[in-house]
Formats: structure tokens, sequence, C-alpha cells
């Protein structure tokens, strides 16, 4: 069976490294020619061709969206492809242009997360392509992958109950790993020795509510003077945030690393990990933490109250006060006992329920099952 993935590729979070995850497992699995195209260069295009997948990039900054579809269209007519699989807005659209040009009979997508809420124009323009996309969804997607049972109750509605099914994200746990300790960790980020640190990565983006993080940071400095907190990513909040840590008195406390390709030796450094977002799919960084032996703090929003139990595979706060989640990060620094407990079985848990060979099991079963003859 022939199968195409169509994905943006210009960003590297967790949408990109599911991706990537997924076609390593799909690929190990031997079962399936693998094609991409991508609609600009980078770590993902790279990650693809190493595993062996034939890819396509189609830079969409040199490219009118219809020149995107001629593109692709001529490289797909290379192959009989059986099932494409995309990843988000444009793609999605595009997919169900190239099923109809070239009688592709299966179109799958995944979606991620939630609709991001934006202001002033912008809302309009957000508004005309989540319409456009649901009416693509509905009538020309054969199914739709969602990573949670909360993204499913929230378009089942909209995009029709029979063709919105759950596959959770799963980490390969053959990549995910540190050769370094702690103390080397944080040595190679330049952070001192003493003292704990406490850190979040993500997309700095509204929706992670990264000023909860910053506010609930300076309660804990406060009750720690040599305490260090991490802010991992990039976004368009990066300058608000940096401003906001300096009105908060944060000050050479605060790290913001930007994006960094070894996320998983920065995660080593952290005595907890924070997750402080208004709504959530399932983050691939939560997944990662838990299975590093990080001790995880989260809001239960979205998929993550599908992951983490309060008190058995981390500890949940659920409300948007900042002394609540300084208050719970203070109780495992503080219990040794309580972390190393919760740190046990949430690593156990990733192993068990979210690994990416088991996420590309159930892809492949659906590709079969919309595909009995191929």
């Amino acid at each position: 069976m022939t199968v195409c993935h169509i994905a943006s590729g210009d960003l590297w979070a967790g949408a990109e490294v599911q991706v990537a995850t997924l076609l390593r497992s799909l690929a190990r699995s031997g079962e399936f020619q693998l094609l991409a195209i991508f609609l600009n260069e980078g770590r993902l295009a790279e990650e693809a061709r190493s595993c062996g997948v034939q890819v396509l990039v189609i830079p969409e900054s040199q490219h009118s969206f219809f020149g995107l579809l001629a593109r692709a269209t001529d490289f797909l007519r290379q192959y009989d492809v059986q099932v494409l699989h995309s990843h988000r807005y444009k793609e999605n659209l595009l997919a169900a242009l190239l099923a109809s040009r070239l009688r592709i009979p299966v179109v799958v997508r995944t979606q991620h997360g939630a609709r991001e809420p934006v202001q002033g124009w912008r809302r309009f323009r957000q508004a005309t392509v989540h319409w456009l996309d649901r009416m693509v969804a509905r009538y020309r997607t054969d199914r739709v992958i969602v990573v949670s049972a909360d993204l499913r109750r929230q378009l089942a509605r909209p995009f029709g109950d029979e063709r919105v099914v759950v596959i959770r994200n799963g980490i390969d746990a053959g990549q995910v790993f540190s050769k370094l300790t702690a103390q080397q960790a944080r040595q190679r980020l330049g952070l001192p020795a003493e003292g704990h640190v406490v850190g979040t990565a993500g997309r700095l983006e509204p929706v992670k509510r990264l000023d909860l993080f910053l506010e609930a940071a300076r309660r804990l400095l406060a009750q720690e003077a040599q305490m260090r907190f991490l802010i991992v990513g990039e976004g368009s909040q990066a300058r608000p945030l940096r401003e906001l840590a300096h009105q908060l008195g944060l000050g050479e406390h605060v790290l913001f690393t930007g994006h960094r390709a070894d996320l998983y030796d920065v995660l080593r450094a952290m005595d907890v990990f924070v997750l402080c977002s208004e709504h959530e799919g399932l983050p691939m960084v939560l997944l990662e933490a838990m299975a590093l032996g990080v001790p995880v703090v989260a809001r239960p929003v979205g998929g993550i109250a599908e992951v983490v139990e309060d008190g058995v595979y981390g500890l949940c706060v659920p409300t948007s006060r900042p002394d609540d989640l300084a208050a719970a990060c203070l109780r495992l620094l503080r219990d040794p006992v309580l972390r190393e407990r919760l740190c046990a079985a949430a690593a156990a848990r990733v192993r068990t329920h979210f690994s990416a060979d088991h996420t590309a099991r159930e892809v492949a079963a659906l590709y079969r099952s919309l595909c009995p003859t191929g």
C-alpha cells in the first residue's frame, strides 16, 4: 500500500515530532511505500528522509496554492497512491483536491489540537478557513484522527461522528533518551549546580499560558532564592514573556533557551516539568518528560487529563492560579519519595500505553480498513 503524508514542516514542535515518529514506525513495519510532501524544508523533511521516505519539498513561500497543487500532482502521478494523510488546514485542502484530481481513494487527516483563538481581523480570516476545513472534513475526508477523547467530543458533531477516531500520540523509546546526568545537563546550559530547576517547553504562544509559569516562578523564587527556571521554545510571545520576567523581578533566574535540538538533554536538567496550557491535544513533550523520568505538574486540560492522573503519574492543578502551580511544584521538590514514585509510574505508563509502535499499528489498521483490497 502506498501512503503519502502531507505536512507543512515549517516548525519542529509537537505535531511535527509526532509525524516524524509515525513515519519512522510505519517504515520499520515494511508494510507501506511511504511518500511525503512538505511545504517547507526543515527537520521534519530530514527525519523523513532518514527513515527511507520518498520526500518532495515544495517551498510554500515560492508558490501560490495552485502552484503547490500542480507540483504535488506531478509528483504523485508517478505512484499508485491509495491513502493521502494530511496534518494541517492548507494541507487538508491540498489533500482533498489531489484526491479528486488523481482519483486517490482514501483521504485521512490528523487533528493534533484544538483551534487557537486569535484577535482582530485575523478572527474573520480564521473563521473562513475553519468553515472551509469543516466542509472538507465532512465531504472529502474518510477519517479524522484525533489524539484525545476530548478532541473527539469537540469535533464529532462538526466533522461527523462516524468519521472521527481517537488514536493517541506515541513516542519512540529508542529515540527519547539522554546520556547526560542532571548535573551535566545543567552545566551545558550554564546553570549553577546548586538549587532546583523548574522548566517548561513548547511553542511560545498565548494558548500555552506561560504568563502563569512566570507568575508561579516568582512565588517559587520567594521560597528558594537559588531556584532557576527554563523556558524552551520559540514563538510570537518570546518578547512579551521576557518583558514580563523582567517586570516580575526574575532576572537571571529565568533562562529562555529558544529552540533546542537537544530537547531531551534540556529536560534532563529539570527537577520539575510544568505545563500551564489553556488547552492541549496530547502534547508530545509531556510524554517525553514522563519517559525521561522528569516529574510533571500540569493543568488537566484536553488530552493531558487522559494521561496524567493526579497523584499517580504526576500532579494536576485544576485552576489557573499561580499560587496553586507553585504549591504543586514545591510539593514535588520537597518530597523525594513522592517524586520517585510518580516518575516510576509515569515512565511505565508511557512505555505501556503511549509507544510509537502502538500508535503506528492503530494507524496501519485504519489504513487497511479503508483500503481492504490495498
